[in-house]
């Protein structure tokens, strides 16, 4: 028989609970509920209308530890930053390399996390937007890519950001010619 949890339930439940006489177990087995539901009762995490008594603290096991830094440290976000602000490196390389996430690497390369490093952090040339970019530049964009270099190199060496030198790369990727309407005279 299953047993429908009301306040004065909850509260008596958590008197129980809390002077080590029963378990949520036991008291999920006698009312024919699943364990998850009572002890969300009993810690507060559902039922937060009822106070008194109030929800009882979990036990240390169940509160997930915080996530550490170990992956990094400051000498290898120092490296990181130098090889980095040389363009010859993408964060998708550090990321695999050092075996963490691109976002991670791209907050510690930036000075965003690991502020206390003494390298100082990248910093980017324009914060992206819609830059015109000439002819000339799209053919040398062209060219360097097809000599194998990266976006950021490229970015640093004709003094653009890294962004636009993507979209200009981008689009001359995949140029359409001009649409013309069906039945146009052409």
């Amino acid at each position: 028989m299953q047993t429908r949890l009301t306040a004065p339930l909850v509260a008596e439940i958590r008197r129980d609970v809390a002077a080590g006489h029963s378990t949520i177990s036991s008291w999920a087995d006698r009312l024919g509920l699943g364990w998850c539901t009572v002890e969300g009762a009993v810690y507060g995490w559902t039922w937060r209308s009822v106070t008194d008594p109030p929800p009882l603290s979990p036990p240390s096991s169940r509160i997930p530890a915080p996530p550490s830094n170990t992956a990094l440290s400051g000498q290898i976000v120092a490296a990181m930053r130098r090889r980095y602000r040389t363009g010859s490196v993408s964060y998708a390389a550090l990321a695999a390399e050092y075996g963490v996430g691109e976002t991670t690497v791209r907050k510690a390369v930036l000075g965003f996390t690991w502020r206390h490093v003494a390298e100082p952090p990248v910093t980017r040339a324009d914060t992206g937007g819609w830059s015109s970019v000439s002819d000339a530049d799209r053919r040398e964009i062209a060219e360097r890519r097809r000599a194998g270099e990266t976006f950021r190199s490229i970015a640093a060496a004709l003094s653009l950001d890294v962004a636009v030198v993507h979209r200009a790369h981008t689009a001359s990727q995949t140029a359409r010619p001009p649409h013309v309407r069906p039945g146009a005279a052409g």
